[in-house]
């Protein structure tokens, strides 16, 4: 039940944001914390951090460029990367996904300063993209179980669906 209520939430999320940037974003700019990201709500990013975040995004009129939503505690960040040409993947040994675009898949590693980095590199058409989750103070890595894990499948579903 709790599952499908975020589910529900971040379909909403995404209808909001369609709404919102379709026609009238302005490609090739810099988006202030108010102008956000086409890819993923503040809101939804801010569910997902667990806290207030801030947003830098920068996003070309071949709608490829980046987000970064940074907690405002620095206790964590979410970076998506959108691009034609090929990004930074997950190793092909990776636990594959399904339902998010094509050739899904999803990793973890150790980041910088005893951070947790969760990542799932994906493509959609000719886009590829890739979303990282970063938490500082992790010292294991998330479970499948853990809401991290699943959060990080749902940004990345999210921004499969909006780059469809």
């Amino acid at each position: 039940m709790r599952k499908r209520a975020l589910l529900g939430l971040l379909l909403s999320s995404a209808v909001l944001a369609q709404t919102q940037y379709g026609a009238s974003a302005k490609p090739g700019s810099i988006a202030h914390a108010n102008a956000g990201c086409p890819w993923l709500t503040e809101g939804t990013a801010a569910h997902a951090l667990g806290g207030e975040v801030s947003v830098t995004a920068k996003v070309s009129d071949t709608s490829e460029g980046f987000c970064t939503f940074t907690r405002q505690d620095s206790a964590g960040s979410l970076e998506i990367l959108v691009s034609k040409a090929a990004l930074p993947a997950c190793p092909p040994e990776s636990t594959s996904l399904k339902g998010i675009g094509n050739e899904a898949l999803r990793c973890r590693h150790a980041g910088s300063g005893g951070a947790s980095v969760g990542m799932i590199s994906s493509r959609v058409r000719d886009y590829h993209f890739t979303v990282m989750f970063t938490m500082r103070g992790q010292t294991s890595p998330a479970k499948p179980d853990d809401p991290q894990h699943d959060a990080l499948e749902q940004i990345a579903e999210q921004v499969a669906g909006n780059l469809y």
